[in-house]
């Protein structure tokens, strides 16, 4: 018996197969939880340009590991008192529980940010989990950064980046306007916009600084690990990031101002992303060359190249492996297998709608190359019209077809939202109501603004295929609320196609002449099919 005892020990000790193999088992099952985390926040890193450095973090995060590895400390034993070992498992059951509800509602809705945020929290806590029974708390500490490290590819909230964005376009607006006055140039600030004698140049958000500071925070904590710095100098190095990216930022705005009121607008086009990268290099030899200033003043914290000959790691059990492995197979399958039943019970009728050629002025209007990245539609355009009342009309159309995720992510640039940026004022918003057009029923969301004195009515439908519109009630709760999403997901309905239409009208000064003049409108603009 003891002869026995000990030979299973020798095959299980470091070196040997079954040791090799159990690892394999261990980085097997963990590459499997962080590839339903890529997944889920594939869609935003693919559509959303704020976000397209998310595609590095993972390889950087493995690249820290890698790094970390020839230092890692000798495991330690594991914790003897009964609540140390009972709450952390009981934590990583948790989790590994809440993995199949999350990717259920996940598939739903890709663009759910609190969703991601979730599923990543749970797969690093997992993680975390591996790790300390791998190695205790040495290795927890010793592995811990290069896990967390990958939220900065997690997109933020949608409330915290509105306010980030539309702040710092304000102040990178305001301060170019009053440099310009400073030399003697006469502008204007009109929400983000700046209206000169050349015409009006928008600040838009690659310019605000965003996309350059979540880029520049992710550089920061990267050079922070891959130097050893402690904690002052991590610290140091993200404030000296954020502020580098904002006056960097500030300096390509400036330089685009300038161009654009001397030459016209037109001519910010060929400048606009040969002064982006110019001044991203800028900031990330900036932050390099801070980080070689550090270096000089600070010790790293991982000085030795040895690895400890205690320093393997105590292999995770076969059964967890196993269980952990079958549940995420598990809950991967049972997802697909829901939606795909439900998917062939969704029936709706789709719309689409008849450019009014024959309306008196009728005329195409371009989407921007910059929009058309944006939005990613599969048809579309825009185009404006004199009615007969003699009222400016200016519509937009797009539609997505099943399979588009970048139709959820069109829901995050309403009226509401975009276009006090560009100094209109906004005095009155309706919630949702449905009309009944030509046997359709759109969702219709209605703004009143006042454009420098004229007023400026502007109608927002978005129309998921997915949705019932029965009433007013249940298109508010199935597009635009946590109990919508969650009731998608709960029937099945993954994203099978949307459409968004936005009209605007300039000149009416009673809302309901603006109503009735938006029905007549639809009745010869909406066609079923």
């Amino acid at each position: 018996m003891k002869a026995l005892l000990a030979r299973a020990r020798l095959s299980e000790s470091p070196g040997s197969e079954v040791f090799a193999w159990r690892l394999l088992a261990t980085a097997g099952v963990l590459a499997l939880l962080w590839l339903e985390v890529i997944n889920q926040l594939k869609a935003e890193w693919s559509l959303n340009p704020q976000y397209g450095y998310g595609w590095s973090v993972p390889f950087l995060a493995l690249y820290l590991l890698w790094r970390r590895w020839p230092h890692r400390p000798a495991p330690a034993p594991p914790p003897r008192k009964l609540p140390w070992r009972l709450l952390p498992a009981a934590a990583a059951v948790i989790c590994a529980f809440l993995f199949l509800p999350l990717r259920l509602v996940a598939e739903a809705n890709p663009d759910w940010r609190l969703i991601s945020w979730a599923f990543t929290l749970v797969v690093i806590a997992l993680t975390l989990r591996c790790l300390f029974l791998m190695g205790g708390l040495p290795w927890l500490r010793h592995f811990a950064f290069p896990i967390v490290f990958f939220l900065v590819a997690v997109p933020w909230p949608m409330h915290l980046e509105q306010v980030v964005v539309q702040n710092l376009m304000r102040a990178v607006t305001g301060i170019n306007v009053a440099l310009l006055n400073v030399v003697g140039i006469p502008a204007l600030q009109l929400g983000n916009v700046i209206e000169v004698g050349a015409g009006l140049i928008g600040i838009e958000e690659a310019c605000s600084g965003v996309r350059s500071l979540q880029a520049t925070l992710m550089v920061s904590l990267f050079l922070g690990e891959l130097y050893a710095f402690k904690i002052r100098p991590r610290i140091l190095l993200v404030a000296a990031g954020a502020l580098l990216a904002f006056f960097c930022n500030l300096v390509r705005t400036a330089l685009l101002v300038w161009i654009g009121t001397r030459n016209g607008t037109k001519a910010i086009e060929a400048w606009h992303d040969p002064a982006g990268l110019t001044i991203l290099s800028v900031c990330l030899l900036g932050l390099w060359l801070l980080c070689l200033l550090l270096l000089r003043n600070t010790n790293s914290a991982i000085e030795s190249s040895h690895v400890d000959v205690n320093s393997a790691p105590r292999p995770l059990p076969w059964p967890l492996l196993a269980g952990l492995g079958i549940w995420i197979c598990f809950a991967e399958a049972g997802v697909q297998t829901w939606y795909a039943l439900h998917q062939q019970t969704v029936t709706y009728t789709r719309w689409a709608v008849q450019w009014p050629v024959s309306e008196s002025r009728y005329k195409s209007v371009s989407i921007p190359p910059e929009a058309e990245s944006l939005l990613r539609y599969n048809e579309g355009g825009g185009g404006k019209w004199e009615a007969a009342d003699g009222q400016l009309w200016i519509m937009y159309f797009f539609r997505w077809f099943p399979g588009r995720t970048a139709a959820l992510f069109v829901k995050n640039h309403r009226p509401d939202i975009c276009l006090p940026a560009s100094g209109l004022v906004l005095h009155r918003e309706s919630g949702i109501r449905l009309l009944q057009i030509n046997g359709a029923n759109l969702p219709i969301r209605s703004y009143r603004f006042d454009d420098n004195g004229t007023p400026l009515h502007v109608f927002y439908c978005y129309w998921d295929g997915r949705s019932s519109y029965e009433n007013a009630t249940a298109a508010e709760q199935e597009d635009w609320t946590a109990r919508g999403r969650l009731r998608a997901a709960i029937r099945g309905r993954r994203e099978i196609g949307a459409q968004m239409l936005e009209l605007a009208v300039w000149g009416y000064q009673d809302d309901g002449a603006a109503d009735r003049a938006l029905q007549r409108e639809l009745e010869r603009i909406i066609r079923l099919g």
